[in-house]
């Protein structure tokens, strides 16, 4: 640890033992990959899911787009502004309520992919609700 004197000459130098943290709490960092017009949001990077999370994300996707070919991946994203058509289906994996997602009819709310893989439970709930988004349910929310 620094003492005092340390501190000064650092401060002098332009060196800063601690970065000043950024709290703006309307700022809500987005991880989301966009499938064709599926968007997935996720708690954490596309490139960080461990490759057992990434197997149940892409045949969580093709249940819904029920197309035998190659997933339909278009891009990450970390904004909705990036965005360009307004995807007919939101899946969130992230766990809890984002507030950017509420401008979307068609939202599938679950728990993260970490969870999810080992809870049976939670699974045979998110396949309902995909399964009621299929058989053209027109709720909005499932």
């Amino acid at each position: 640890m620094f003492d005092t004197k340390s501190s000064f000459i650092l401060s002098k130098l332009g060196i800063q033992r601690f970065q000043p943290q950024k709290n703006n709490s309307n700022s809500e960092v987005l991880f989301g990959v966009l499938w064709g017009d599926i968007l997935t949001l996720l708690n954490k990077s596309f490139n960080e899911l461990e490759e057992n999370e990434l197997k149940l994300l892409i045949k969580i996707v093709k249940s819904v787009v029920e197309d035998d070919s190659e997933y339909p991946f278009s891009k990450e994203i970390s904004n909705l502004n990036e965005i360009k058509k307004k995807p007919k289906l939101v899946i969130s994996f992230t766990g809890f309520k984002n507030n950017q997602t509420k401008e979307f009819s068609s939202l599938i709310e679950s728990k993260p992919l970490s969870l999810l893989e080992n809870s049976i439970e939670d699974k045979k709930l998110l396949w309902s609700k995909i399964k009621e988004y299929k058989n053209g349910n027109t709720t909005g929310k499932f």
